[in-house]
């Protein structure tokens, strides 16, 4: 299967900060139903790419039947696999390079990238369905690039981020949302929120007028 790669974008993600802060879990659920907005396809990291190459049982398509823990499991496996992992990996800036960079799971140092995968292989092998858990680039104060993994509840996505020990819906965070793994098909990205919405915009501005 072919896959789509955007250097440019995997230089991008480098990981502004490693340091957890220490939250309050008041605010960890959705006051309704909240999932980030996904619009037409986008260019996969090439770092992304690349951790594919070399882990493609990481991010082949699941073929089992599996589902959603109950509500209240799954906000607790969440909270749990954030604080674990946040505290098994010590920070550790690495090359932002698409050429020398790479991404790992469980290591025992690393950057966002890192714990991102490390909590999406953990969730997997938990039971937990691919499609529910997808990394997604965001920019931060900055604009600095950031790698998190979203899980996608039944009432909205929770973001698993190793810049928090809670475990917070995505719009609370402030963050823009640029880019996603397709929930169809973890290969392939989508361009998400504003970000997203934009780039339809000037593309279907593009085509009326080249109508004319």
């Amino acid at each position: 299967m072919k896959l789509l790669y955007a250097p440019l974008l995997a230089a991008l993600i480098a990981c502004a900060g490693n340091t957890a802060k220490a939250e309050s879990d008041s605010a960890q659920r959705p006051a309704g139903a909240s999932f980030i907005e996904e619009f037409d396809n986008a260019l996969a990291p090439m770092n992304f790419v690349k951790f594919c190459m070399k882990n493609d049982a990481e991010c082949g398509t699941d073929t089992s039947e599996r589902t959603l823990p109950p509500a209240d499991t799954a906000m607790a496996m969440l909270r749990q696999v954030n604080l674990s992992v946040n505290g098994s990996i010590a920070p550790m800036r690495k090359p932002t390079d698409p050429m020398t960079a790479n991404w790992t799971v469980s290591p025992s140092a690393g950057d966002c990238n890192d714990y991102a995968v490390t909590k999406r292989h953990q969730l997997i092998a938990m039971g937990w369905p691919q499609a529910a858990l997808r990394l997604a680039v965001v920019r931060i104060d900055g604009g600095q690039g950031h790698l998190v993994l979203v899980a996608r509840l039944s009432d909205g996505d929770m973001v698993l981020d190793n810049l928090s020990s809670s475990v917070r819906p995505w719009n609370s965070l402030g963050y823009e949302w640029i880019s996603m793994q397709s929930g169809a098909n973890p290969h392939f990205w989508v361009n998400i929120g504003d970000h997203g919405r934009k780039l339809r915009e000037k593309r279907f501005a593009a085509l009326s007028g080249s109508s004319l």
